[in-house]
């Protein structure tokens, strides 16, 4: 797996096309050092294959808080940490593996960012139901 680091002037592009293809996603990984990276790439590259990933090369793409803050209006305790990691994989849809490890679609975390953000403009709680 290689992951990208997603460019300032190609970010909105990405976000819609992320957002568009409900690609599978992870908030908040660390990715600190190298080895963190490895052991992340090693093992999802793993799990992958095991669930039938059958294409030659997984690519994930990093995307910052700040970056997600801008493109969707994040605001307040609804917004991301500017250096939070957030991990996009393309052509990867495993709703069994998305559960057991913990990530989501890109479009369900921008529709409760969404829900969450106009609660606090109107000052209310958001109402997921």
């Amino acid at each position: 797996m290689k992951i990208i680091t997603v460019r300032e002037s190609e970010a909105n592009e990405m976000l819609d096309n992320f957002f568009e293809n409900g690609v599978f996603t992870f908030e908040g990984l660390d990715l600190s050092t190298k080895e963190k990276v490895k052991d992340f790439t090693v093992n999802f590259e793993k799990i992958a294959r095991e669930t039938g990933f059958t294409g030659d090369t997984l690519v994930a793409y990093k995307v910052t808080g700040e970056m997600m803050n801008r493109r969707y209006e994040l605001t307040g305790e609804n917004a991301y940490a500017d250096d939070i990691n957030i991990i996009c994989i393309p052509g990867y849809y495993n709703s069994d593996m998305k559960l057991k490890m913990g990530a989501r679609w890109f479009d369900d975390v921008c529709c409760s960012n969404a829900i969450r953000e106009n609660a606090i403009r109107c000052g209310q709680e958001p109402d997921f139901g």
